[in-house]
């Protein structure tokens, strides 16, 4: 069964993707995360972040053509985003631990660590920019694409849309 056989809404575009980032960022800054938290943990089960519930778009597995689960979700959204961000945490705090010896190398490391943390971040961002599948990096790891409820893949592929 190919992919487009078995997910059942349009890929989110990626003006849609970052509009439900921005919304989760928003979320997160009104309830000092604490609550962005809790509501993620929650929704969660469902493929969804809070921005996504918000704007209509789920997770789904690419594997399975269903909603990503909970666990799925953790992987997605904490487990694979920490590992790839490892490389330039250690940079961070070797850098620190420099520092704190009064080695001046250590501000250096540390530079060199956030530059390397901020390039991860925008290749993951702008990568749902590269070709039609409109997966993020994370995305590609977890094998998850996220789809846009509002438009259901029949209807777009009649040209009733």
């Amino acid at each position: 069964m190919s992919e487009k056989e078995q997910l059942p809404f349009v890929t989110a575009t990626p003006q849609h993707r970052l509009g439900g980032k921005a919304i989760d960022l928003a979320f997160y800054a009104v309830t000092f995360g604490i609550g962005w938290l809790i509501w993620n943990f929650i929704v969660w089960s469902d493929g969804r972040t809070p921005g996504h519930q918000v704007l209509s778009m789920r997770v789904y597995s690419t594997d399975t053509g269903r909603p990503a689960r909970w666990g799925h979700m953790a992987l997605r959204q904490f487990v694979i985003p920490f590992t790839y961000c490892l490389v330039p945490l250690m940079f961070i705090i070797f850098g620190g631990i420099q520092t704190a010896n009064l080695n001046t190398s250590g501000v250096i490391l540390m530079d060199v660590g956030y530059f390397l943390g901020l390039l991860v971040v925008l290749l993951d961002i702008f990568w749902i920019f590269k070709g039609d599948k409109r997966q993020r990096l994370v995305d590609v790891f977890a094998k998850t694409t996220v789809l846009n409820e509002c438009i259901s893949s029949e209807i777009h592929s009649n040209g009733s849309l």
